[in-house]
Parts: structure tokens; sequence; C-alpha cells
């Protein structure tokens, strides 16, 4: 049987850094065999995960069998040590399951692409094309069932890749955005269970009306919709029962697979990044903390006639349990494809409609982050409602984040040497913010100040429309090739999230493409925040 050393010596080769391949050539898209590549490496790293839980299990027999053994010694030390063992082993038959689950899965998504690759030598490009879509399709309903049978952790990160319509493929976009608001529903007597159990009361005292229909399932909560006995209309947000055990259980392997992942990405701060995403996972099981969350947004807009978030009913929130306002509303995403194809059928009112809207959703954030030094860091479409009257609505605030005083400052330092094109006072401001690369000199910070420049003169060079998917791939890729030598290797925390919020938001502007006019709602705030 293989020792406990060789098992983290295995664990050791999976998230060891090694020598970084060079970036794939870019030709309107990234080397399909550099990404057969990094599947591999996560298939990899998957395997030696299973293989480490099944020997970790093995030792775990062995240390019960030591333990009857010695029942002729202390017995009561065995019996101590009998429990603690019980309570163990019971959580590793879902482990393992949840583990070989993953691993085939993940396996035959890569498999199915390198088939492919070998297929589309034979076939025709018009033939080979309709296979990718094809491929795409099935790929992507294969990754929306894994997300689903899993739950907990895995969810989220279906939704995170459902927000970025401008990287990946259509069909995958597709599928993975049923998981929004979509996600496995949880039976009402469960939920039921749950709510009477962190109220204390029978539910029929707590409320007048209770729909037993969800309204929405996500992944770490249910909402459905009630009524109190006052009269008002609320949502009552329900955690999943034994949610914070999967999720546990799921972030030791998505730490696993960003290790493996890393070797072939542009080199960066992981470890901030999987610290971050863990804390950002802990913070969303206290329903607590999201509860004064969501009080402090919507005190704050407040006074909006454009932007909305709901208002707590503070005697009935728990840890596990929230219950707002009910805002009505519909998913920004489905609000705007429609108003998209109305403006591609030649409705030039619909063009000004999505403007607005998305300007909405940028001035919103833009206040939060430098006005109020707190936003919401999940802005998936599931969490932004569009009004009959085209106001937004901003839910869900289980994933936010603070921003201090000081850190906004830079923040607003660094818009202004943006806006200057002053690539110096830039890398200073990052510098400030606490971004380093591996060298450490302000150099380096510099070089990268001077490449985001050159690319916004590119940009303005060619004019026209909104850039295509190819050329952001394009451009990513030729930035991280520039600055591989000197790369930036620690990133500010906060920045985590907030570079989540910004990548989602430019996902949605270069995919609906509203007018430049939506951006410039931010200078306003930017100015604003700068004269206080």
């Amino acid at each position: 049987m293989p020792s406990t050393a060789r098992t983290q010596d295995a664990l050791y080769r999976a998230r060891r850094p090694t020598a970084r391949p060079n970036p794939p050539e870019v030709a309107g898209r990234v080397d399909p065999r550099e990404q057969l590549k990094l599947w591999l490496k996560v298939i990899d790293a998957v395997l030696v995960a299973v293989e480490s839980t099944a020997w970790q299990a093995r030792e775990i027999g062995a240390r019960t069998r030591e333990a009857v053994q010695g029942v002729q010694g202390n017995f009561g030390r065995v019996v101590a040590g009998g429990r603690a063992i019980a309570n163990e082993l019971s959580n590793w038959p879902e482990r393992l399951k949840r583990l070989t689950i993953t691993g085939f899965a993940l396996t035959r998504i890569a498999a199915s692409y390198r088939l492919h690759t070998t297929k589309a030598a034979f076939l025709s490009k018009p033939r080979a094309a309709r296979a990718l879509e094809s491929l795409h399709a099935a790929n992507a309903q294969r990754f929306y069932e894994l997300s689903v049978r899993q739950g907990g952790a895995f969810l989220k990160v279906g939704q995170m890749l459902s927000a970025r319509p401008d990287l990946l493929p259509t069909p995958w976009i597709t599928e993975l955005a049923k998981l929004q608001d979509q996600a496995p529903e949880v039976a009402f007597d469960d939920i039921k269970r749950v709510l009477e159990r962190e109220l204390n009361t029978p539910l029929e005292l707590c409320f007048a009306l209770f729909d037993e229909v969800p309204v929405a399932a996500a992944s770490i909560g249910q909402v459905h919709r009630a009524q109190l006995y006052d009269g008002r209309e609320v949502a009552v947000k329900v955690q999943r029962p034994q949610i914070d055990q999967l999720v546990a259980l799921d972030m030791e392997l998505l730490e696993l697979f960003v290790r493996s992942l890393a070797e072939g990405l542009p080199p960066l701060d992981f470890d901030t990044i999987v610290r971050e995403v863990r804390e950002m996972i802990a913070a969303e099981l206290d329903y607590a903390r999201e509860a004064n969350s969501t009080a402090r947004v919507a005190e704050f807009f407040a006074n909006d006639s454009a932007i909305h978030a709901p208002e707590i009913v503070r005697e009935h929130c728990t840890k596990r349990v929230i219950v707002t306002t009910f805002m009505p509303g519909e998913k920004i995403t489905n609000v705007l494809d429609r108003l998209r194809e109305a403006r591609d059928a030649g409705d030039d009112a619909a063009q000004g409609k999505i403007t607005t809207l998305l300007g909405n959703v940028m001035e919103a954030y833009a206040r939060m982050v430098l006005e109020l030094g707190f936003f919401q860091a999940d802005p998936h479409p599931g969490n932004l409602l569009a009004t009959e009257g085209g106001n937004l609505v901003v839910l869900d605030f289980g994933c936010a984040r603070a921003i201090t005083l000081e850190k906004r400052r830079a923040l607003l330092a660094l818009v202004g040497a943006f806006v200057a094109q002053d690539c110096t006072a830039m890398a200073l401001a990052m510098r400030e913010l606490g971004f380093e690369t591996d060298s450490g000199s302000l150099a380096g910070l510099q070089q990268y100040a001077q490449l985001v420049l050159d690319e916004l003169a590119k940009a303005k060079a060619k004019g026209g429309d909104w850039p295509s998917q190819a050329d952001v791939l394009a451009q990513m890729t030729l930035m991280a090739r520039a600055i591989e030598d000197d790369p930036i290797s620690r990133l500010p925390a906060e920045f985590v999230m907030l570079g989540r919020v910004i990548g989602t938001l430019a996902g949605l502007f270069l995919h609906y493409r509203p007018h430049v006019a939506a951006a410039a709602r931010i200078i306003p705030v930017v100015m604003q925040a700068m004269a206080r």
C-alpha cells in the first residue's frame, strides 16, 4: 500500500510550479493544442485528488483496526478515538463520489475536444465548423449537468462562466445561463424544516401566505415569494440543507484545479485569488452578514430613481434565512436579448433602451465602489433585474466587498492617470493599490500601464464598433506575452473581486454593444468622488 509520503508527493507534483509554456499563438483564437494541454493537466490533478482520497480512506481503516486491537488498553481513549474516526468516515463516501463524478465529466469533455481536433483534419472547413458547434452544445450540456448534479461551489463556477458571453461560445452561454436562477429545487418539506428551525416558529404563524414553488433556486439558497401579516410582499431566501459541508469539499477540489491550470495561464497571484474565493464562498454562507450588506446598499440607493436594492425585514432574518421586500422585475439578459433583437430588426429606440439600462448598471457599480466603498461582487444576470420602466434592481449581497477610503483614493488616482495617459502616474497608483511584479520595481508596472495605453490607442485608431471576441482574446494573450519576463505576481485582495465585476460587466457591454454614452455615465461619479 502506498504511504502517506507518496500521496503527499503526488499532490506536490500536481501543484508545484514548472517552467511556463509560451502563450499560444493567436490567429483569432487560442491554439486548440494549448487548450488540450490545459485540460489534460486538470484531468491529471483530478485523478491525483481521487487517488489521494482513496488512500486516506484506507489509512482511516487502518486506524480503526488499531483502535480495535488496543481495546485491552485504555478503553475510554479507544472509544473517544473510535467516535472521531466514525465522524471522519461518514464524510468519505460523499467525497469519493463527488471527486469521481467530476473527474469523469471533465475527462469526457477533454477527450471529445481532442477527438474533434483529429477528425477535423479530414473534414471540410464548413463541416468541421458545424461539428465543433454541435460539440460545444453537447459539452456545455455535460458541464451544466455536472454543476446541477454536484451543486455547491460547482454551481457557482457555472454561474460565473455563464456571465462571460464575450469569451465563451454561444452554446455554452445558452446552456449555463440556466444555472443563474434555475438551479435544482430543494423539496418544500426540506425548506420548511429549515425555516421553522431557524425562526423557531411554525411557518403559518410567520407568513400569511407562502408560495411553495420557488421564485429562484441558486447554488447556496432558494427563494420563495410570501406575504407578511401586515400585507407586505416579501422574498424569503432559505439556505440549502447541508450546503456548508458540500462547499467545504468542493473548495478543496476547485483549489486543486486552479493550481493545475496555473501552469498554462499567464503568471498571476493565484494564492490571493484562491484565498479570496474561499472567503467569498464562506461569506455567502453567512446570511446574517448578507442581511447587513443588503441593508447597507438599500439605504445608499434609497433616494435613487433608477437604481434599487431590496429592504431587509429584520425580524425574520437569521444565519440561514433572509427576508426582504419583494422586488418585481425580469432578468436583465432576457430584456436585453429582446431589445437587441428589436434593434437588429431596425428599431432605433431599442438601441437607446439598451444604452440606458447598461448605463444604469455601470453607474450603480461606479457609485458602490467609489462613493459607498462597498459593492456587490456577483453581478451575474440572475442578480440584476430590469423593471418595466427600464430601472435596475440589484439583488443578492452574499458576495460583497468593502474598499477602504485609502484604496478608493488610489483607484481614483489610477483613473485620473489613465485619462491623462500618464503611464508613470498609473504605475504609482497601481503600487499604492497593492499591485507588484516579480522584480518589485516600478518599471514593471510602468510597462504594464504603457501596454494598456497602447492597446487603447490602437482601438481608437481602428475606430468602428466594439471589439470582437477574437480581438479581446488576441489582446489578452499578446499582453500576457509582453509582460512574461516581469509578470504581476501580487494582486490587492479587493481587486480580485473587483476584477471579477469588471470582467462580467465588460462581457455584457461587448455582447450587447450599447452606445459609448453608457460608459460616460461613470464620469460624473468619478468627478464627484474626486471632489470629496
